[in-house]
């Protein structure tokens, strides 16, 4: 019930539109009902014409309530001198009733319209949202097919729970209740017999609904692991086309599909065998009814046959709505389990949060101090332990170290897309944990070893993430980045459309679009992890020099694991298992031996032997 009041909540915001599509229901509702209790004057004017068109209805014993609402309403339409004309009136009467239920109808479904997809659209919108506010730990724990999943397939699911599917039941429902209600003033006893069977759907109902519950859940979980897999296979075709992995992913794919068709299937045993149960509950009641009804009429005479067929013909129009209702359990149980899936995503905490008395940062003042820090990803398995760095402004700071040192951990710390479980990080004396991430943010420019390019144009790329940069600026970022020249090559220069994952760049070419990306922020502090790693030697060595032209008086943080590309650094941390294990210069390091010495001799030993292969098989 907690969850359904949620979900309800969503309406708030368009209870007018909701109103209005109620009150539709309940005209409808009563137009239905009506209709139908107009088959009595039919009937009366149909079988007792020979005694006068009006003599039954006005007989004066009949002065039960229905018959009384009857005269009250359409009582000038039955004043007719012939049979004939009370007929003709009786039915451009219901005609009448038939034109206004079907314009109550209209509006209902235009107003549910509405309704369903501002409320798809408000429900998307904050789920993106909350989505781009988490952190980096949960999009690294979190399989992207699934998100993408719960955003889109579990969001239509849900719509469907809270208008159509709720506004189809609370329609069936206002109908039963008027026409249970006509049907009370044509014969109560005929209508108690007919409602004995409510108890009975009523357990079946809370006997189904849980397993429903539970079944619909697996489904959505296994259609959730089938988004991933299309969504990992797609995005790393290369690989499974290089590694010749087509009929391994196939059968992994087959797997996922057998699941999910397993679920499905036990799923839709309970769900099928629902509706037609509740129908033949439904039946049996039906007829209970021919038979205590013909008794009522031929054996007690309480009843008279007009009246006995309208009800027939009321207890028939129940059967439709009250199927509605009895399909209700199973309908929206995909809906509730959908919506305890977007739920989860939407309650889910950001990892890394801003304080309420966090302040803006001023910049990079008197510069970046890591003092102590340790982290860790998985509690008891320490990444960085115990380091200690100071990076002074205008300084170029480079990490080196083999591969798993933790280099690229040290450095995400910065723009917090972690905080450090021990330790701090300070900014000018204040601790990062106390700025407010996003402004920090926007004092830096990263560029790391996967570069992203978007489905959009060269510009947008360059510019990503700024509002309103000067086509000069974006222009001078990637002349700056080496990568104007192969711009104007393209078919439209800075408005091509790149494709997704920019497939029409060779990899060199997207790293020079991301370091353009970087520069055209002019960050306070640049940090490069192996921000050169995709270029071919003479790209490198462009870039290079472009960026080393711009180091001047800004704040730099270099991971590399070329020792070639940090000669020029003021400072050098080589790392080593998560710790700093030496430091200096590269000059310095070299004369110390170590560590480093050992890195650089495996590389430019590695160099020579290129060098001479190459220079024999000239």
């Amino acid at each position: 019930m907690k969850l359904y009041r949620r979900i309800l909540g969503y309406l708030l915001p368009y209870k007018g539109l909701f109103l209005l599509a109620i009150v539709a229901m309940v005209a409808f509702g009563a137009l239905d009902a009506f209709s139908f209790t107009l088959l009595i004057p039919f009937l009366d004017a149909l079988f007792n014409g020979s005694r006068g068109a009006t003599a039954s209805l006005f007989a004066s014993g009949k002065d039960d309530v229905l018959h009384r609402v009857l005269r009250f309403t359409i009582g000038g339409a039955l004043d007719a001198a012939s049979p004939m004309t009370t007929l003709r009136n009786v039915v451009l009467v219901i005609f009448g009733v038939m034109l206004l239920k079907n314009v109550a109808d209209y509006v209902r479904a235009l107003a549910v319209v509405h309704i369903e997809q501002r409320v798809t659209r408000d429900l998307r919108n904050q789920l993106y949202e909350h989505l781009l506010r988490l952190g980096l730990p949960f999009h690294h724990r979190t399989r992207a097919g699934q998100v993408i999943s719960r955003i889109t397939g579990d969001v239509d699911q849900l719509r469907a729970l809270v208008t159509s599917n709720l506004a189809e039941a609370l329609s069936a429902a206002m109908r039963v209740v008027f026409l249970v209600a006509s049907l009370f003033l044509v014969s109560w006893k005929l209508t108690l017999v007919m409602l004995s069977t409510l108890p009975l759907m009523l357990g079946m109902w809370q006997r189904f609904r849980k397993r429903l519950h539970r079944g619909v859940r697996k489904v959505l979980d296994a259609a959730g692991e089938i988004s991933s897999h299309i969504q990992e296979t797609t995005s790393g075709i290369r690989l499974v086309k290089a590694s010749a992995a087509e009929d391994y992913e196939a059968e992994r794919f087959r797997k996922l599909t057998r699941a999910h068709y397993k679920a499905v299937i036990r799923n839709e045993r309970w769900r099928r065998v629902f509706p037609p149960m509740t129908e033949m509950v439904g039946a049996a009641a039906v007829l209970a009814l021919l038979w205590y009804g013909s008794r009522l009429v031929l054996v007690d005479h309480s009843l008279d046959a007009p009246s006995f067929l309208a009800f027939l013909g009321l207890a028939m129009s129940v059967m439709q709505p009250v199927k509605v209702i009895g399909k209700f359990p199973s309908l929206v149980q995909p809906g509730l389990a959908a919506a305890e899936r977007a739920f989860e995503l939407l309650d889910t905490p950001p990892d890394i949060v801003d304080r309420p008395d966090a302040v803006e940062p001023r910049g990079i003042g008197s510069g970046i101090r890591v003092e102590n820090v340790s982290f860790s990803y998985v509690p008891g398995e320490p990444c960085l332990e115990g380091i200690d760095l100071e990076i002074r402004p205008g300084e170029v700071v480079a990490l080196v170290g083999p591969s798993g040192s933790g280099k690229t951990t040290l450095a995400s710390l910065l723009p917090r897309f972690y905080d450090p479980t021990a330790g701090r990080i300070t900014l000018d004396g204040v601790d990062l944990r106390a700025l407010k991430g996003k402004q920090l943010r926007r004092l830096m420019g990263i560029v790391t070893q996967e570069t992203t390019i978007f489905h959009d144009t060269v510009r947008a790329n360059i510019a990503y993430g700024l509002e309103d940069v000067p086509d000069a600026v974006v222009e001078a970022a990637a002349r700056a980045a080496n990568a104007h020249g192969f711009i104007m090559e393209l078919p439209d220069g800075y408005d091509t459309v790149l494709g997704e994952r920019g497939t029409r760049l060779s990899g060199g070419q997207r790293q020079r679009i991301a370091i353009a990306r970087a520069l055209a922020r002019n960050p306070q502090l640049l940090i490069l992890d192996e921000a050169t790693s995709a270029l071919d030697t003479e790209s490198e060595r462009l870039v290079q020099e472009a960026i080393d032209s711009l180091l001047e008086g800004r704040t730099v943080l270099v991971i590399a694991h070329r020792l070639s590309t940090v000669r020029r650094a003021d400072q050098i941390l080589v790392m080593d298992g998560g710790r700093v294990v030496q430091r200096g210069t590269h000059e310095e390091l070299l004369a110390a031996g170590g560590l480093y010495r050992r890195l650089y001799e495996l590389q430019f030993q590695g160099d020579d032997a290129t060098a001479r292969v190459g220079a024999a098989s000239r």
